[in-house]
């Protein structure tokens, strides 16, 4: 086919579109008879002429859609954001783009041919000649982390991402890692000192915890200190009836001894009542003396026993200033915890009520104390008839060191312990409110089994 000059090039679909119009009107052509043969082999050469360049043209096209595609590749590969190589089975770079001569910072003319182990710093290259026989025998995808090494500078670390293709060469991906590394290793630093910080601080809470218990051990004696000489005017009160009991005892040995009733069995029997009102005084000392033992380990006890212990340590003094107290159990409540703490808690609210009973004069003062479950709860209640408590202090009744008395009639550290023993150490609740005619003090502990 001829091109006229002047004009431009056809493209190769044009003259593809060029020689199937006239193939078409060649075919379409009328083959008279008569026609000899030399015409005929004209004719079949034209028609042949033609589609030789419809085929001519084809591949045209083809070839020109192939360097546009290698065109298009190329400026990807050279222009992508990631450094690619290619090296064969020896480690030498066969092509590399851009991206792979700036992270090398070499001119890729002067890294064509070059060994890429060269770059590799001297620890890891065993390493890295090791992944590329790796790579070259599995023929899938490996990855491996190295450092890289530019003249001049420090040390770098790459990720490097290969695969071989056709047994002589592979492609690799190579990715600067090195402010992820750096991140990584601060992470790293961070989570050492994250742990050492939370065994620090774990070590500190328990020293915290143990400081507070301590502390609260500490203000638990204090309170028993300050109620001591209440307790050892109780102890007074037990044992004055059974003193004078044992005087007369002792009394009647001389005064008898000349009379004719004097005789072993009256000995025996005056002997019998004294030992009695002695294993009485005794059991008067043991008790106080385990009230004022410091529990050391948590145990289940029963309620109500620990109430009627309490009593009996302050029953008669009571009686003395012309109060009562009325027991009332329901049930029979048992709760885990700190016996003797928990006796605390109701001797200081038992005093605290006769105190507040003491100034009204009332012919029948009565604190009332109930024991009782409620909603797997064991629940105490000591009401007073006292006239109640004054609505501007109610709610500063269990701060530390509030007191309505003077400082020579309590420390008000009490009823803050008392709040301390059942909440902090029992986890219990402690609450105070008006009842009308007087105050009633709840508490409130989870019940449990034995």
């Amino acid at each position: 086919m001829r091109i006229e000059k002047g004009k431009s090039p056809l493209t190769a679909a044009e003259l593809r579109r060029s020689a199937e119009e006239r193939l078409g009107e060649v075919r379409g052509k009328p083959c008279l008879n008569g026609i000899d043969d030399d015409s005929r082999l004209v004719h079949e050469l034209h028609v042949h002429q033609i589609e030789l360049e419809i085929q001519n043209a084809e591949l045209r096209q083809a070839r020109d859609e192939l360097e546009t595609l290698i065109e298009k590749y190329s400026d990807l590969y050279h222009f992508a954001p990631v450094a690619y190589f290619t090296i064969d089975r020896n480690g030498a770079i066969r092509t590399v783009n851009l991206r792979g001569a700036r992270l090398l910072d070499i001119d890729r003319s002067r890294l064509l041919g070059l060994s890429f182990e060269l770059f590799v710093e001297d620890d890891d290259r065993p390493f890295f000649i090791e992944f590329l026989r790796k790579v070259f025998a599995s023929q899938v995808m490996e990855s491996c982390e190295v450092r890289l090494a530019r003249e001049g500078n420090d040390p770098f670390f790459v990720q490097i991402e290969a695969v071989a293709f056709g047994g002589l060469d592979c492609r690799i991906a190579v990715i600067d890692i090195t402010e992820r590394r750096s991140v990584e290793a601060a992470l790293a630093v961070r989570q050492s000192e994250l742990e050492e910080l939370n065994c620090s601080l774990e070590q500190r809470i328990t020293q915290s915890v143990a400081e507070l218990r301590r502390k609260d051990q500490m203000m638990i004696l204090q309170d028993r200190l300050a109620v001591m000489g209440e307790m050892i005017n109780n102890i007074a009160h037990q044992w004055r009836q059974p003193l004078n009991t044992l005087g007369l005892l002792i009394q009647k040995l001389p005064l008898f001894y000349d009379s004719a009733d004097f005789n072993r069995k009256f000995l025996e029997e005056n002997s019998a009542n004294a030992m009695k009102m002695i294993q009485h005084m005794s059991r008067t000392i043991e008790d106080f003396r385990n009230f004022f033992r410091s529990d050391k380990e948590k145990v289940t006890f029963n309620v109500s026993k620990v109430i009627g212990n309490t009593i009996s340590l302050v029953d008669k003094s009571f009686k003395e200033q012309q109060i009562s107290i009325d027991l009332q159990t329901q049930g029979d409540p048992v709760i885990y915890g700190y016996p003797n703490e928990f006796a605390q808690v109701i001797l200081n609210i038992l005093m605290n009520s006769r105190d507040a009973l003491a100034g009204h004069n009332l012919e029948d003062a009565v604190i009332c104390v109930n024991s009782f479950t409620e909603k797997g709860k064991t629940v105490v209640t000591i009401t007073d008839r006292a006239g109640g408590i004054d609505s501007e202090i109610i709610d500063r009744l269990f701060e530390p060191y509030f007191s309505t008395k003077g400082p020579e009639q309590g420390t008000g550290i009490g009823l803050y312990m008392s709040k301390t023993i059942i909440e902090t150490n029992m986890g219990g609740s402690l609450t105070v409110c008006n009842t009308g005619d007087g105050a009633e003090f709840r508490i409130e502990v989870n019940n449990a089994e034995y």
